[in-house]
């Protein structure tokens, strides 16, 4: 028996949870932030302990934009999680 697994990415705003990419989502992470990036999201770097900035960066939608806070590493939501079948986006639920 073989498998096949099919990984598409969709972003996640570290705000306010609001998604890019469904219902299809993307073939890699450039292509994700290249779409979202022309879609008004910005990719703000987050704070070290120390207050200076990280190496990470956080995902963030044209809303939570203009209030931004930097965020420390540790702080971050969760960064990737894997969807059962069942709780996938489906073409014909977005609108």
């Amino acid at each position: 028996m073989s498998t096949l697994n099919f990984t598409r990415l969709v972003l996640v705003c570290d705000g306010c949870q609001k998604r890019h990419g469904e219902p299809h989502g993307h073939n890699s992470a450039q292509e994700a932030r290249i779409a979202a990036y022309v879609d008004g999201w910005r990719f703000p770097s987050t704070v070290r302990a120390d207050g200076t900035p990280g190496s990470a960066a956080s995902d963030v939608c044209p809303g939570c934009v203009p209030g931004w806070e930097p965020q420390s590493y540790q702080k971050r939501p969760g960064r990737s999680t894997r969807l059962p079948v069942d709780e996938a986006p489906r073409p014909e639920e977005s609108s």
